[in-house]
Order: C-alpha cells, then structure tokens, then sequence
C-alpha cells in the first residue's frame, strides 16, 4: 500500500517535470542554442573540465552555465573565471536539478545573448539520472579515482546519457585500466560516445567539444 503511494504521489511531479523539459528543448531549438547536461560524483571533475571547455569556447562563443550545489558558489566561480557567465543553484539539501529550476534561472536572462548552455547538476550518480532539465545531450563524468566498478554500480545514469567521460586518465593504472570504464559503459549503452580525458593534463577536451557537435 505504501509503495503503491509512493508512485501516485511522485508519479505527477516527474510528468509536469518533463513537460517543461520538452518546452526548455524545444525553446532552445527554436533559437538554434546548444544547451548540455553535465552529471557525475563529487570530485569526479566536472568543474574542472567545464573550466577547461569555457577556455577554449569563450574565444568563439558566448557560454553560460547553471551550476547546481548544496552550499557555495565555488564552482560557478571557477569557471566564471575563465570567461563563462554562470549562475550557482543552491539546493539547500536537494541532491538534483529539475527543469523548474532550470527555467526560473533561464527567465532571468535574454536566452539570445548565449550561444552554448551547460548545467553543472549537483554531485551525484543517483538523484540527477531521474530528472529531465531540458538538455539536448546529457553527458555522465566519471573518474579513474572512483574505482573499478563505478559504472557497474550505477548503470541507470549511463542508460540515459548520451556521452560518457571517463576524467583523470593521467591517472590510469591505479590497479586498473580505463579500458575497463569504457567496456563497462558499452556494455550498458553500445551506442554511447565514450571519451577518455585529463582535465589536468588538457587530452580528451578537443574529442569531448567535437562530440558536442561544437565547431572551434
């Protein structure tokens, strides 16, 4: 009975949800604007390849990212300072971000000063996987630090992502290789673009920009 509950209270929240997930999509389209959906754990490297991303686009595109946290501005202003306009969510506790948040952030702005969108979603493989904010591309980041099994253990994130990054390959061979990360993302998803990266090292960026569909 509870279960049962359960899913004819959320089951509405998630409909309006992608309801204006499809408007968001369908907005951005209309204006020809790329807008991207960046997810992955806590120190898996989004922020920092999102740094490395706003250098080499802001020369030749106007770029704005909403980046959803807990607490702080630390990441909207990391990657500010590389000349990307950002806005920080703080979800105050929430563990994602949906497409009401997302749009009272675009309502705010002139959607035609902005070339390229990204959302930095809040650190996690679980809560983000659920909820459609309006992407065109969903992209799932994940770290060689993060061991071995990290895609085995969340496969419902890759099966709705359409580019998996597999981040801080400068560190391969801690007990195993990034091959294995990128079998294991295949084999949930044989279609998905897989990317090995370094954002330390700045390798992988210029395949992951291609596979966006940007041209530099």
């Amino acid at each position: 009975m509870t279960q049962e509950k359960k899913i004819t209270v959320k089951k509405p929240a998630y409909l309006q949800n992608d309801k204006l997930a499809d408007e968001i999509r369908e907005i951005m389209k209309s204006k020809d604007k790329l807008f991207f959906n960046v997810m992955g754990s806590i120190g898996a490297g989004k922020t920092f390849l999102l740094e490395r991303i706003a250098e080499k686009l802001t020369p030749h595109y106007r770029i704005f990212v909403i980046n959803g946290d807990v607490a702080t501005t630390i990441d909207a202003d990391r990657i500010a300072s590389k000349g990307a306009t950002t806005v920080q969510i703080n979800t105050g506790g929430g563990c994602h971000l949906n497409a009401k948040l997302i749009q009272n952030e675009l309502d705010k702005i002139n959607i035609d000063d902005y070339d390229i969108f990204f959302t930095e979603n809040v650190g996690n493989l679980i809560c983000p996987s659920a909820w459609d904010v309006g992407a065109q591309l969903d992209i799932v980041v994940v770290s060689i630090t993060e061991g071995e099994y990290v895609i085995k253990k969340h496969p419902i994130i890759f099966k709705g992502a359409q580019i998996a990054v597999i981040n801080k390959c400068d560190l391969d061979g801690l007990g195993f290789n990034s091959d294995t990360l990128v079998e294991d993302a295949k084999k949930i998803k044989s279609d998905m673009k897989v990317i090995c990266t370094s954002a330390k090292q700045i390798t992988g960026i210029d395949e992951l920009i291609a596979a966006l569909g940007i041209k530099i």
